[in-house]
């Protein structure tokens, strides 16, 4: 969270504005309106990852700005966070207090995600739409997961994969899930699934 809030400082209005545009947040009079405070985590990692400055995300220019300041393991956590991927994943298997076994609902890759608290929230068979971050093996979220019900699957796996036949010639798949991962948080919301960023007792 504080190498995220020093990332933001790299941030313009604009870029931010850029963000909110993309996951449809309300606006009045030039400010941005939240429906809650998880709304907040979603846009920070909006404008982090996926907002691009001169052809670079902000996280990428805040690494390549900071290179010889930063600690080894600071280093190596951007540099995790620079190649880190989005997309919707099933939930296979709870592994309480450690972590959830997950299905990439597009590349059917399986993985162990390492998150305490949705090990102790999430319910197998529904669905995550994430960004997973690798670091040494281990897998995580950058903190911002939007639920769904299992039935949601067939919806929101079709949307993608008919918009990449769409797109294929002008982008990559990951090009294309990061312009348009909003999507996401924006039907999360029309569903009125509600989450909550404090800690899983």
């Amino acid at each position: 969270m504080k190498l995220n809030h020093q990332i933001m400082e790299l941030a313009s209005r604009d870029t931010i504005m850029r963000a909110a545009d993309d996951l449809r947040l309300r606006k009045k009079n030039g400010v941005i309106c939240f429906d809650s405070e998880s709304d907040t985590h979603f846009l920070m990692d909006r404008v982090i990852h996926d907002i691009s400055i001169d052809g670079r995300m902000v996280i990428e220019l805040f690494r390549d700005r900071n290179k010889g300041q930063l600690t080894v393991d600071e280093q190596k956590l951007l540099d995790a966070l620079v190649d880190c991927e989005y997309s919707l994943f099933i939930v296979q298997q709870i592994d309480a207090g450690h972590g959830l076994r997950l299905l990439d609902a597009f590349s059917e890759r399986e993985i162990f995600l390492v998150d305490v608290n949705l090990s102790r929230t999430a319910v197998a068979g529904h669905l995550l739409a994430t960004r997973v971050v690798s670091l040494d093996g281990i897998m995580f979220t950058t903190g911002c997961a939007c639920p769904f019900p299992g039935q949601y699957l067939p919806q929101l796996k079709n949307n993608f994969v008919c918009l990449f036949e769409e797109k294929k010639y002008q982008m990559t798949w990951e090009e294309m899930m990061r312009r348009h991962s909003p999507y996401f948080f924006i039907t999360m919301k029309q569903a009125g699934v509600a989450i909550d960023f404090g800690d899983a007792v």
